[in-house]
Formats: C-alpha cells, sequence, structure tokens
C-alpha cells in the first residue's frame, strides 16, 4: 500500500499553537509530533468517480480533536458559568463534586473556544447539546458534531462542522488489576495481548479508550463492544476497527491515553490547545 509523508505547516495563530503534523496514508510508524491522519481502507482500489469522492472526503472532512490541561486555566470557576446555557447552569449546580464541576464547566468552555477559533463563532453564542453528540447553535441552521472526554486533569473535544459520529475516550493511567478488568472489557485475543505485554498498563488503556470511544462512536451496548475485537487498536495508531476509522495515542508523557473512533473519511487534527 502506499505511504506518503508530507509535512505541514501551522495554519493558525492565536491562543492555540499548531504545531507541524505528519500525514500519514496507509500503513505507518507512530510520531512525536502532533499527528494529522489521513486514513486509507485496505481496500479494493478506487477508480474514476469514487475515487474522486474520496479525495474529496478527506480534503473537506476535517475532525478536530483538542485537549487541554485545566491547571492551565487561573480563572476562578464562577468567572466562566456565562459559558453555559441556561439548562447547563442548572445541572452545574446541581453537581455536588468540585472536580465534576470542573471537568463539566471548562469542557463547555474548550468547545465555545475551538469554535471560535476554527470557524468564528462567538464565544458568547448560544447553544444545545443534543444527546451528547450535536453542538447546535441557537436560533440558526447550524449544528457542529462532537465528543467529550475528561479523566483527571485533562479534558477532550473532538468537534466537526459535519454530521458524523465521533467517539472519544481520554483516561488517566492509574495502577489496577489489569488481568482482572481485561477479562470484564477483552476478547480472548485481547486478553492474552494485554496480560503478556511488557506494558500491562499502558496497553489495557489504549483498549480501554478505544472501547469507550466505539461505544459513544456506535451507539452500541456495552456488551456488543466487549465482544468486538479491537486488537487493531493494540497494534497500530491508527487503522479501521469494527467499520470505524480510528487514532489512538498517549497524553502528558504517556501518562495519559487517548482514543477517537469516526465512521466517516476524515482527516483528524490532534492539538493540545494552549492558554495564552
Amino acid at each position: 500500500m502506499t505511504r506518503l509523508f508530507n509535512v505541514v505547516k501551522p495554519k493558525f495563530s492565536g491562543a492555540s499553537k499548531w504545531g507541524y503534523g505528519i500525514n500519514l496514508q496507509g500503513n505507518g510508524e507512530s510520531s512525536k509530533f502532533n499527528m494529522i491522519l489521513t486514513n486509507d481502507k485496505p481496500a479494493t482500489p478506487l477508480k474514476g468517480r469514487q475515487q474522486k469522492l474520496r479525495k474529496e472526503n478527506l480534503t473537506t472532512n476535517k475532525i478536530y480533536l483538542y485537549y487541554l490541561d485545566t491547571r492551565q486555566i487561573r480563572v476562578a470557576q464562577h468567572e466562566l458559568f456565562g459559558v453555559l446555557n441556561q439548562s447547563e447552569q442548572s445541572r452545574y449546580d446541581g453537581f455536588k463534586n468540585t472536580a465534576r464541576q470542573t471537568q463539566f464547566i471548562m469542557s463547555r468552555w474548550l468547545i465555545k473556544q475551538c469554535l471560535n477559533q476554527l470557524f468564528a463563532l462567538p464565544i458568547t453564542h448560544d447553544y444545545q447539546l443534543i444527546d451528547y453528540c450535536c453542538w447546535k447553535i441557537a436560533k440558526q441552521d447550524k449544528s457542529y458534531s462532537i465528543s467529550i472526554s475528561h479523566s483527571g486533569h485533562f479534558i477532550g473535544v473532538a468537534i466537526a462542522a459535519f454530521p458524523c459520529a465521533i467517539g472519544l475516550d481520554i483516561e488517566q493511567h492509574k495502577p489496577r488489576n489489569f488481568s482482572e478488568l481485561v477479562q470484564i472489557i477483552g476478547t480472548t485475543e485481547e486478553q492474552n495481548l494485554v496480560c503478556n505485554h511488557a506494558d500491562p498498563q499502558l496497553t489495557f488503556y489504549r483498549l480501554w479508550t478505544a472501547k469507550e470511544a466505539l461505544l459513544k462512536a456506535s451507539k452500541k451496548n456495552v456488551e456488543q463492544v466487549c465482544k468486538e475485537s479491537l486488537l487493531s487498536c493494540l497494534r497500530h495508531p491508527f487503522g479501521l476497527v469494527a467499520g470505524y476509522q480510528y487514532l489512538t495515542g498517549n497524553l502528558a508523557e504517556d501518562t495519559y491515553s487517548y482514543c477517537v473512533m469516526s465512521h466517516s473519511e476524515a482527516m483528524i487534527q490532534v492539538k493540545d490547545f494552549a492558554v495564552s
């Protein structure tokens, strides 16, 4: 299969500093750069109009994955309260756990910041969050596909300006009994790989985030997802599995894992949201 590498220069400036990326098509090694992934299916070569449509999809369809360490934010939470719509302000007030409040309000803040930077939407725009996967702009015929995840101090949001199913999961690495847990969530082959791997913790969390991302993107139930083999996610940082394009990786010096999945052909851009 053809393998293409192409250095891409930053296209954005401001609060978020876009680093260099690598376009990858087909099989390739993971990179320490923020990865911009173009993923091609190992299937029968496309011809004519099909090939043209695929190229157009990969050019125009983009999924933006931003992640943020909430410890960067030095603003008091009550000053961010206005980013929430009326119904979510009530939900925020209902949380007893302050860490949960932080994750909740910062995820909405991050979505608004990204939409402002990517699509010039005003930070003050009103919205509806529908089924945790559709961000609808109030009083406009415009919506964005999204997925939200948070763990520990990190928050991640995946955003697309076109209708698509997206699943994102971020997990902080913690010591656990991985041999027992993987028996609950993994197939026999996945269990063997995790238990016999030189780094069972890293491998387990790569599997866990993949299962969670598939759960969100596919809307399947937990039992179905646990039975779905996601071995590819443990062996390759990106590719196709169970009919979904995926990208998996680590954050914060390998103390967090993430996985994003989508059923759509799209370019996935991953970026740390740097706060100025």
